[in-house]
C-alpha cells in the first residue's frame, strides 16, 4: 500500500504529512531510542480488564515494536507498544519489562507487525488540523495527500453473568468507521461508493476507477487505493 511508511523513509514522509495534518513544527524528528520512560509515565495495573473473556481493548493484543512522536517533536524509537483504543492511552515496556502507561503529550504512534512487516500509523485527535469538533482518540492514517483518509475504532464492553455464576464476564466489541479529511473538513464516510461524491472534483474518474479495479470497500486497501488515485490525479493539475 502506497501510504505505508518504510523505516528508511519514515522521517521524510512523516514531516511532509505533519505539515498538512498535525503540524509537528519541526523539520527533523530526533530519535531517542528506548528512553520514553524519561519523559514520564506510571506502572500499569490491570484492574480494568481482568473480567474480559473475549475481545481486546487494544488495537492489537500482542506487543508491537514501534515509535512515538511527542508534542515537542522528539521521536522515541525501538519501543514495545500497545495502543488502548478504549481509554486512548499508550502502553509501553520499559527496559526491565515492566508495563508502563505513557504520560500525555504523544502526537502519533507507529506500530510495526514483525510477522508481516506492515506498519500502522495513528494520530491523536488533539493534533488533527480540522475545523469543528472531533471525537477524541486515535485515528489511523489510511491514505494522505490533498485528501486524507482516516479510520477510527470504537470499542464497547458488554457484561454478562453466566448461569449459576456469581461473577460477571466482559466481552469487548470493536466497531470502525472511516473519515475523509479535505481542507480541514473532517467528514464521516457512510459507504465506500459515497467517496467520489465527497471530494471536490474528479468524481467521474473515481467512479470509473472503482469499476475498473473492482473495488468493493471491504478492506483498508480498497480505500487507500481509491484515495491515493484521487491524490495522484489532483497532483497533476
Amino acid at each position: 500500500m502506497k501510504t505505508l511508511f518504510s523505516l528508511l523513509f519514515f522521517l521524510l514522509a512523516f514531516t511532509s504529512f505533519a505539515q498538512k495534518v498535525i503540524d509537528v513544527g519541526k523539520s527533523t524528528l530526533p530519535n531517542t531510542a528506548g528512553s520514553l520512560y524519561s519523559v514520564g509515565g506510571q506502572p500499569f495495573q490491570n484492574f480494568k480488564y481482568v473480567k474480559v473473556v473475549d475481545g481486546t481493548p487494544y488495537f492489537k493484543e500482542e506487543w508491537m515494536g514501534g515509535k512515538v512522536i511527542m508534542s515537542g517533536g522528539f521521536a522515541y524509537d525501538s519501543i514495545y507498544l500497545r495502543l488502548d483504543l478504549m481509554d486512548h492511552s499508550v502502553h509501553y515496556l520499559e527496559t526491565g519489562g515492566r508495563e508502563m502507561l505513557a504520560a500525555p503529550g504523544i502526537k502519533a504512534v507507529i506500530l510495526s507487525d514483525s510477522g508481516t512487516g506492515k506498519k500502522y500509523q495513528f494520530i491523536h485527535s488533539s493534533y488533527l488540523t480540522v475545523s469543528g469538533k472531533t471525537e477524541p482518540g486515535w485515528y489511523q492514517l489510511i491514505a494522505e495527500g490533498k485528501a486524507t483518509l482516516l479510520k477510527r475504532f470504537v470499542k464497547t464492553i458488554n457484561e454478562t453473568k453466566p448461569y449459576g455464576s456469581g461473577t460477571t464476564e466482559q466481552t469487548i466489541v470493536t466497531f470502525s468507521s472511516y473519515f475523509l479529511l479535505e481542507e480541514t473538513v473532517l467528514t464521516p464516510v457512510k459507504k465506500f461508493k459515497d467517496l467520489p461524491n465527497m471530494v471536490k472534483d474528479k468524481k467521474e474518474e473515481l467512479r470509473a476507477y472503482i469499476g475498473t479495479k473492482n473495488l468493493s470497500g471491504r478492506s483498508d486497501a480498497d480505500y487507500a487505493d481509491l484515495i491515493s488515485y484521487y491524490n495522484s490525479l489532483v497532483e497533476k493539475q
